[in-house]
């Protein structure tokens, strides 16, 4: 790593008892040997699963030391097949030791042995913002790339977003479906979450949005009854075990008062802040739309 220019290192390695910044609009596009020459990191090290699926759409395979092993459900939605044969990790101080990265990506809840046991070993550490809107997609996408050389494949990948919201906006129904994400456990993301943007690039009306001063608020059975939106969207992953929550979810009232009007969504894609935020509305939009006209009566 002593090739490594001092740029970089200064900018991703904490120095003791400090905490790694945060990716930012000055991240070098590639890491820069001592020589002048121009090399992309070779073993890169991911610690959080949504820079594991960003960094298995930006660069391939032979060049990922490991992603978490919480990966492979996701992608398995998202884009079968593509970890295939990538080892996994466990954010570990001894697999850091032993898959020795060439730049580790963490979240900003990286732990600080994490932090400083990448500084040790001389291993470039940098943290990945969370998305919360398609322009913090379109940021992050963009300061990955060129964090880890591959610029142009992340500029495809946004306008490939930008081409399928553009349709979606120009195609937007006259009357927006009212909706909301109502799981059983009565939270509902409102104002601030990427999921709130999704139902708006879909063309819906999300009802949280009453909300304006909170990310997520509560809703109970007899309060989302009163204010009989159009449609419950659910959050559905195939991997996950039956919970207290869903069997909420699925309360008799719930299934009687909105009959053939309960929309589950692939929970993976509202996850993380991926260019697949626009194919989530996409499929949204088609959900929806299958949704029985007028307002729900009971």
């Amino acid at each position: 790593m002593g090739a490594i220019t001092l740029a970089l290192l200064a900018f991703a390695i904490p120095r003791p008892g400090s905490s790694a910044a945060p990716i930012g609009e000055d991240v070098p596009a590639v890491l820069a040997p001592a020589d002048g020459g121009t090399a992309k990191p070779s073993r890169i090290m991911s610690t959080n699963l949504c820079t594991d699926l960003l960094l298995l759409m930006l660069v391939p395979r032979e060049r990922i030391a490991s992603v978490t092993f919480l990966a492979h459900d996701a992608v398995e939605v998202i884009m079968p097949g593509a970890d295939r044969g990538v080892a996994i990790n466990h954010g570990t101080a001894e697999e850091v030791v032993a898959q020795q990265p060439d730049l580790i990506l963490a979240s900003v809840w990286s732990t600080p042995v994490m932090r400083q046991l990448a500084a040790r070993t001389g291993a470039p550490l940098v943290e990945i913002d969370s998305a919360e809107s398609f322009a913090d997609i379109r940021r992050v996408t963009r300061q990955l790339g060129l964090l880890v050389g591959e610029a142009d494949r992340a500029e495809a990948l946004i306008a490939d977003m930008d081409r399928k919201l553009a349709a979606l906006a120009a195609s937007a129904p006259t009357h927006p479906r009212r909706v909301v994400v109502w799981e059983g456990d009565g939270l509902l993301p409102g104002p601030g979450t990427l999921t709130d943007e999704i139902i708006h690039a879909a063309g819906a009306e999300n009802i949280a949005g009453q909300f304006p001063t909170a990310r997520h608020s509560a809703y109970s059975i007899e309060e989302l009854l009163a204010a009989r939106p159009d449609a419950i969207l659910r959050g559905e992953s195939r991997f996950d075990p039956p919970s207290l929550r869903d069997a909420a979810g699925d309360h008799r009232l719930i299934r009687s008062a909105f009959h053939g009007r309960r929309v589950t969504f692939p929970a993976a894609f509202y996850a993380c802040g991926l260019p697949q935020a626009a194919d989530a509305a996409q499929q949204l939009r088609a959900e929806i739309a299958r949704v029985p006209a007028g307002q729900a009566t009971w």
